[in-house]
C-alpha cells in the first residue's frame, strides 16, 4: 500500500549528551536536517545535533498537532513556538474600565496579576483582544498598558512569540502628570520589598 501523499515526519534532534535540542516536522527529514546547518540559529545549535528520531504521520495536519503537543510536553531547548506556559486568565474576574485613564486601569490590573504571583516568570500573556474584551477597553489601550509594564521591567516582548512576564526587577511606576491627577481608587500600592523573592524571580 503506497504512503499517503502528505505523509509527514515529526523529528527530534539531540546533542551528544542526549539533550533534546529541537522538534520539527518535514516530509523530507533528511533534507531538513541538512538545511538546519545553513540557517542562522540561536546558539548555533544545529551544529550540536548528533542524532535524531523520526515519527511518521499520515498527514501534515496530524504531524502539526503532534509537534505542538510534543513541544509543550518535552520543552526542547531551541524551539520558540509553543514552548511556553500560558498565563491563567479568567475574564469574568476582571472589572470593566471606567471613562478616563483606562490605560492606567488596565496596567494596574495586569500589574496586580504579576505582583500577586498569578502570572509568573516566562508565562505568555493572554491575547490583547481577550484582555480588551474583559475590561471593555480597546486593543490600543491594552497595548499602551502593556508598553507601560515593559518600561517597568515586568513584561518583555519577544518578536514572533508574544508578550511574556519578564525575569527583570521592575522600576517604580512613573508618577501621574500634575494636570491629570489619578483618581484615588486607582492609586497603586508600593511593591512589597520582598515580592520578587516570593514570586520566584532570580536574585
Amino acid at each position: 500500500m503506497p504512503d499517503p501523499p502528505d505523509r509527514t515526519a515529526l523529528y527530534r534532534l539531540y546533542d551528544a549528551d542526549d539533550g533534546l535540542l529541537y522538534i520539527g516536522i518535514s516530509n523530507d527529514p533528511d533534507f531538513r536536517w541538512k538545511a538546519h546547518l545553513y540557517e542562522l540559529r540561536r546558539g548555533d545549535w544545529p551544529k550540536k545535533a548528533v542524532r535524531r528520531s523520526l515519527e511518521w504521520h499520515d498527514s501534515r495536519a496530524l504531524a502539526l498537532a503532534a509537534e505542538e503537543k510534543a513541544i509543550k510536553a518535552e520543552r526542547p531547548r531551541y524551539n520558540g513556538t509553543h514552548n511556553y506556559d500560558v498565563a491563567p486568565f479568567d475574564p469574568s474576574s476582571w472589572p470593566l474600565t471606567e471613562r478616563g485613564r483606562k490605560v492606567e486601569h488596565v496596567a494596574a490590573l495586569m500589574r496586580s496579576e504579576i505582583i500577586n504571583c498569578r502570572w509568573t516568570v516566562g508565562q505568555r500573556l493572554p491575547p490583547v483582544r481577550a484582555i480588551g474584551a474583559a475590561t471593555g477597553a480597546s486593543q490600543q489601550v491594552v497595548s499602551k498598558a502593556s508598553a507601560e509594564l515593559q518600561r517597568e521591567g515586568l513584561l518583555v516582548f519577544e518578536p514572533g512569540r508574544g508578550l511574556f512576564v519578564s525575569d527583570g526587577i521592575p522600576r517604580e511606576p512613573a508618577p501621574a502628570e500634575p494636570e491629570q491627577p489619578e483618581p484615588a481608587r486607582w492609586h497603586l500600592p508600593r511593591l512589597p520589598h520582598d515580592w520578587p523573592r516570593r514570586c520566584g524571580f532570580p536574585g
